[in-house]
């Protein structure tokens, strides 16, 4: 079966290969879609990159009055920010809504796209419903319960509509009819059937939770010799949340108490910062080389800037990076609350707040803070005319904001897609600088253990002093776990170990390419397959009873009337097992035909008199 750019993409996820401009020319001319625009650039274009402007050149630019303010907020589409980068102004790209990328199994059914049209969208509520109708009805409960089992939350904002809509207009007996079904589905029918084809990125959901909890459980049972001699109620929590770029969730343990970011919210700050100044501008205040802490805090690179913007100095110069892209009249608490925005829209406006009385105690004992900005003032490591005390405060409010394990994975999860919420479809960050933060993470997010913690996940994360960490699997999932004890690094023990563990679980290793000598457990989706591997499949869940298997088989196009080498079906494997649900599936869901024999001339119902299989004889009298 041939394959599609876009279906070859998916296979190959983490081999994102930019397209250059011939080969961009050859494919317009081929779809008859060659413009003007595509022609060569002006020899004026292709000038060699100007060197770099001094720093003072770049401050005296930001603060000329030729410059029209940024705004701490990106705009919507009608009005474009103006960002500074190399010395010069521009306006950024339009950051355009990118959908997640359909994964795995390719739909047979030529009515599913990505933006599918009326009509389509239509038919496919029909196979939708002839696929759980029974006497023309569909039970709302079970057609739920199937959807909720492809790990999406039943908070979940993508379908809490469609979910009102058919708790309200279901009759006594929790039931509706084909065009009550039309009414309230037919919006929503491409994320649903892709959670009932099983084409998430986590297909099998339930066998990743079955085993999430199990490492989950395994971790909860370690225990460090500072605890046993201290057992306090808070070192004894222990919660994680997990949720991938489909936006399928998870939460185990002390999930839902709230956590001050601390340290975690470092690299978001930074994320702001290079948003809007880009990061050329942003680094030649802030470096990008790894710091360890037993080195005196007041160390800065051969070129007099801080290491990274992970680290206390670096955290405090790309505060005050800020106030270059804020308006000169802008209040400081206007410039928390942009903020916080940005951390809302990740988290798709979930928990994440002030905490007053951790920013109260922080500010109190502030005295090390304002000794590190004395030193950066005296090394000039600030630009021009900032205000130091403005950007310690804004950076103790942003490390006191307090969210949950929850709306810290969906956070998690937006930086896993590439800046774009998956629970809202908000771009809230550029591709680009979502890739800088995590690199920015991978490099010192683990303060002294991040070589190491790279080496065993080879995924970016952070931690902080209170207890938790942030960690992001590009393209697959985002998990926030909380435990307050702590190694002689920094991090939260228990949190690290639960990383490293599900990593080697789930084969989500960046380098693990091939493991020939283990068995690991598949997390990928399955791809697509032979068709002698779908009647495999199709046979072996008609065998074990699983009807939710058939049932996303068939709605990705299989055949269910496909015959192994035998010439024996699904039906006829059910009929000889007895699982009269499955019959009940084959025959008033799916049109199985009741009537196929095998290559010794039995019918599904010569199979089950021969087994003895009474109710399956009954049920398949009555349909032929």
């Amino acid at each position: 079966m041939e394959k599609s750019p876009n279906q070859e993409a998916e296979d190959g996820s983490y081999l994102c290969f930019q397209r250059t401009p011939s080969l961009r020319r050859k494919w317009r001319k081929q779809d008859g879609r060659m413009t003007d625009e595509s022609q060569p650039r002006k020899t004026e274009n292709q000038d060699t990159a100007p060197r770099p402007a001094p720093r003072s050149l770049i401050q005296n630019q930001v603060q000329t009055g030729v410059q029209k303010p940024v705004s701490l907020v990106s705009p919507g589409s009608a009005v474009l920010p103006v960002s500074v980068s190399n010395g010069c102004l521009k306006s950024p790209l339009p950051q355009a809504v990118v959908q997640p990328e359909d994964r795995g199994f390719p739909s047979a059914h030529p009515w599913f796209s990505s933006q599918p049209s009326p009509s389509k969208r239509r038919a496919a509520a029909d196979v939708l419903f002839d696929s759980f109708a029974s006497d023309g009805r569909i039970n709302v409960n079970q057609f739920f319960e199937a959807i909720w089992s492809s790990g999406l939350h039943r908070s979940d904002p993508r379908l809490r509509e469609c979910f009102f809509h058919l708790r309200k207009l279901q009759d006594a007996e929790g039931t509706v009819d084909r065009n009550t079904f039309h009414r309230c589905v037919t919006g929503f029918v491409s994320l649903i059937l892709k959670a009932l084809q099983g084409r998430f990125v986590i297909p099998d959901f339930s066998t990743f939770t079955e085993e999430t909890q199990k490492l989950f459980s395994r971790c909860r049972q370690l225990s460090s010799v500072q605890e046993k001699e201290k057992e306090s109620m808070d070192s004894t929590k222990w919660g994680v949340s997990i949720c991938t770029v489909d936006g399928q969730r998870l939460s185990l343990g002390d999930w839902a108490g709230s956590l001050v970011l601390g340290e975690v919210s470092w690299p978001l700050v930074y994320g702001v910062a290079v948003d809007l100044l880009g990061s050329d501008l942003v680094h030649r205040y802030v470096g990008v080389e790894e710091y360890s802490r037993h080195d005196s805090p007041f160390t800065l690179t051969k070129t007099g800037i801080p290491h990274s913007p992970l680290t206390e100095t670096g955290a405090i110069v790309t505060t005050s990076l800020l106030q270059l892209a804020g308006r000169l009249c802008a209040e400081e608490e206007e410039k928390y609350d942009s903020v916080l925005n940005v951390i809302r829209r990740l988290c798709n406006k979930e928990h994440a707040n002030l905490n007053c009385t951790s920013y109260q105690s922080s500010r109190k004992a502030s005295v090390r803070l304002h000794a590190l900005s004395f030193y950066l003032q005296e090394k000039k490591c600030f630009p021009e005319k900032t205000d130091i005390n403005a950007a310690l405060d804004l950076m103790l409010q942003c490390s006191s904001t307090e969210v949950t394990c929850e709306s810290g994975a969906a956070m998690a999860a937006s930086l896993a897609n590439g800046g774009l919420c998956p629970l809202s479809g908000d771009q809230v960050l550029s591709p680009a600088t979502t890739r800088s933060m995590l690199s920015m993470m991978q490099v010192a997010g683990m303060k002294d253990y991040s070589t190491t913690f790279h080496y065993k996940t080879s995924v970016p994360a952070v931690s902080s002093s209170h207890g938790s960490l942030l960690a992001v699997v590009p393209g697959v999932l985002g998990l926030m776990a909380f435990s307050p004890e702590l190694d002689a690094c920094g991090n939260p023990w228990r949190a690290v170990h639960f990383c490293q563990e599900l990593i080697s679980t789930f084969q989500l290793h960046s380098f693990d390419i091939r493991t020939p000598f283990r068995q690991v457990l598949a997390y990928r989706q399955w791809k697509a397959e032979s068709e002698g591997y779908q009647i495999m499949n199709v046979l072996l869940a008609a065998f074990k009873g699983d009807v939710q298997s058939l049932r996303r088989y068939f709605l990705s196009g299989v055949d269910v009337n496909a015959v192994d080498y035998d010439g024996r079906s699904a039906l006829h494997v059910a009929a000889a097992e007895g699982h009269t649900d499955v019959i009940c599936f084959l025959l008033e869901n799916t049109g199985a035909n009741p009537a196929l024999k095998d290559r010794w001339g039995s019918s599904p119902l010569q199979e089950a008199r021969r087994h003895n299989k009474e109710a399956a004889v009954q049920l398949l009298q009555g349909n032929i």
